[in-house]
């Protein structure tokens, strides 16, 4: 049966075989998301280790940013600043030593870690190191490094460099 409606479109067929042209079989539904798990499964690693990379260079950037932050109130108060780190527990700041004064403790993320710091004589791997920032500009120089905390990420190293003539930061890929 065939009914035809006044400008000639047909509204309804019960022509045997023939199937409507609206909407999707289960077959078609379960093959999408058939494709779509399986796109989901291939790209997820990878925007795993690139969420982690993103991470650990805004933790680096954090510590290079605060590093840049000590130096310059070092010279706009006229004194002299430490800022420290804790290579146990992951912890740095900045501390006044002439008013015993301690800015807020930051915890590193924990897609990143310290591994050592290097002050141009000797190597600390362990424990709490500072970097002193002269009323002048200049500060006892150093390069922090910092590794991934855990390998299988992809995520970088990065060595923190402080010039000891100027004071001023430099953030490198060590890796």
């Amino acid at each position: 049966m065939i009914w035809i409606s006044s400008v000639g479109k047909i509204l309804k067929s019960n022509k045997p075989g023939k199937f409507p042209d609206h909407g999707f079989t289960l077959i078609e539904m379960m093959a999408v998301l058939v494709l779509m798990g399986l796109f989901a499964a291939l790209t997820a690693p990878f925007a795993m280790k690139t969420l982690d990379r993103i991470q650990s260079d805004a933790s680096a950037r954090k510590i290079f940013s605060m590093l840049a932050q000590a130096r310059s109130q070092a010279v706009a108060k006229k004194t002299p600043l430490l800022f420290q780190g804790n290579l146990d527990k992951n912890q740095y700041w900045v501390f006044d030593p002439t008013s015993d004064n301690s800015v807020e403790t930051v915890q590193l993320d924990r897609s990143l870690q310290f591994r050592e710091f290097f002050n141009g004589e000797e190597s600390v791997s362990e424990g709490i190191f500072s970097v002193i920032f002269y009323p002048l500009g200049n500060t006892s120089g150093g390069t922090i490094f910092l590794e991934p905390a855990d390998t299988g990420t992809g995520a970088p190293s990065f060595a923190l460099t402080i010039d000891p003539v100027t004071g001023k930061p430099y953030l490198q890929h060590a890796s």
